[in-house]
């Protein structure tokens, strides 16, 4: 007889009575036994300390938890399995995909520099009114209200009860906007329409265009005199009814007809609403607000001849930046059913620090049930950062980061899934050379993934990812492309 393969509590040497206990205490796989602390495991499951040890001993070694030489390492590392970005030169940069039974870090400038000159015109509904302003009218309104915070080298308000016209699939929402920000520039690019509206906005600003029949986000900088941006026709303060419904809308096309850089000294502006990245100025123009984390969510799905584990994703959101809009093009991109896509993917929204750290733990029974094999959190640091400000909250906020990171080191290792986090960046006004940000976290963060790459921006839809920290790997930096369909390598 060969031997009997060990693969969930009842495969064990114990008791059923014992394994009703563990059971009901929680512990419901061979994981969550192997990583559990012998003397708490006694005393919840109510069983000796030496009983307690010997079931957590059965585990690990049923999971080939123990010593091993480094040849039998060596064997393990060459079968890693690995998924690919879409993108060969970024695969061939992360040795080949994103491994499982690590944690891999992506951070960098994941913003798209969506801010706009004072005398933007706004429209926006608060305690049931309708207000039009400009939006620095609106910034110094609230701040007279509300104190304004320093936040990512400028200024947040946090909103309450402010609601805006968004653009979402075709057709308008009423959105909730949690932020109104400002920072300081040097640089706008006035782009002038036919229709004498001139939007000034930061160069790389998306804005919304039509190109052989398809909807196309297009950086400021890269639009060209003939283009067509989408507005809409109706003045939107007369779009939204006294419940927040919308009246049919109207849409029109405006011919570019400039477009220029100009040296600016002073603030730009940006409303956070988080359900679709954009709003509706005053003016009918539609104005915008990550992609690595959606590609990876759908080829994850893919057979592994094609780069996939052929299982499902789990999508722990902490930002409001999951888009199914993408995982539907980024799907049809590489061949699959949007929708069987998107159901492959469990998806959840963290509303604070606690709940992100409690969906993590609860993660433990769904991996085997499910066929998990890629864990996202986006982004790890930002419940953490907003809930303990400054330095007398420093040493509470590393601790309990410290013991999340540990909870998903501890999942990817043992269930054999990838993890991938994003993070945020803040700026090192100290840096007189090189680059001048450094990701959120300190050293806490910086310890704990296995691979750590930085994003930036380049020209046009391109990013240039490097290598920060990964033992296995040589230092280096790989060119990609965000398209339409994803994740894919630049056309020369």
């Amino acid at each position: 007889m060969g031997e009997v393969k060990i693969r969930k509590l009842e495969d064990l040497n114990i008791s059923p009575s014992i394994i009703n206990k563990l059971r009901e205490a929680g512990y419901r796989t061979l994981e969550a036994l192997a990583a559990a602390n012998i003397n708490e495991l006694a005393t919840v499951v109510g069983i000796p300390l030496p009983t307690a040890q010997r079931i957590v001993n059965q585990a690990r070694e049923a999971l080939g938890l123990r010593f091993k030489t480094a040849l039998e390492l060596k064997k393990e590392r060459l079968g890693i399995k690995k998924i690919t970005t879409g993108s060969k030169n970024l695969d061939s940069l992360l040795g080949g995909g994103v491994e499982v039974k690590t944690i891999t870090e992506f951070f960098g400038e994941y913003g798209t520099g969506k801010c706009f000159v004072g005398n933007t015109r706004t429209v926006y509904m608060k305690e049931g009114y309708i207000e039009v302003k400009s939006i620095e009218d609106m910034f110094n309104g609230l701040a007279d209200e509300l104190t304004p915070l320093p936040y990512e080298g400028g200024q947040l308000i946090p909103l309450k009860d402010v609601r805006v016209l968004s653009y979402v699939s075709g057709g308008l929402m009423v959105s909730k906007a949690y932020g109104l920000y400002r920072e300081r520039v040097i640089y706008v690019t006035d782009v002038r329409l036919d229709n004498g509206l001139v939007l000034s906005v930061t160069p790389i600003h998306p804005v919304l265009t039509v190109a052989g029949g398809k909807l196309i986000w297009k950086r400021a900088n890269d639009l060209n005199v003939g283009d067509m941006v989408v507005g809409i026709s109706d003045s939107p303060e007369e779009l939204i009814d006294s419940r927040g419904g919308i009246h049919n809308v109207n849409y029109e096309l405006h011919e570019v007809e400039d477009v220029k850089i100009r040296h600016y000294d002073g603030y730009v502006y940006d409303l956070v609403v988080p359900d679709t990245h954009n709003f509706i100025s005053a003016d009918g123009l539609i104005l915008h607000n990550t992609q690595l984390c959606h590609q990876l969510s759908v080829n994850v799905q893919l057979p592994i001849e094609k780069g996939g584990l052929g299982g499902k994703a789990l999508y722990i959101d902490s930002e409001g930046t999951f888009r199914w809009e993408r995982i539907e093009a980024m799907a049809r991109g590489v061949g699959l059913d949007p929708d069987k896509v998107m159901e492959n993917i469990m998806y959840i929204r963290a509303v604070n620090s606690d709940h992100q750290m409690a969906v993590v733990d609860e993660v433990m029974e769904l991996i085997p049930k499910e066929n998990i094999r890629l864990i996202v959190v986006d982004s790890i640091t930002g419940h953490f950062r907003a809930e303990y400000p400054g330095r007398e909250n420093l040493a509470i906020r590393q601790q309990k980061l410290n013991r999340h990171l540990h909870q998903l080191n501890r999942i990817a290792d043992m269930y054999d899934v990838a993890v991938v986090v994003t993070n945020q960046v803040m700026a090192r006004p100290d840096v007189f050379y090189g680059d001048p940000t450094q990701a959120v976290g300190g050293h806490v963060l910086a310890h704990a993934p296995g691979v750590r790459i930085q994003l930036r921006r380049s020209r046009g839809n391109r990013r240039i990812a490097r290598v920060v920290d990964a033992p296995h790997l040589p230092e280096g930096e790989a060119v990609f492309a965000i398209t339409e369909h994803g994740i894919r390598d630049v056309e020369e």
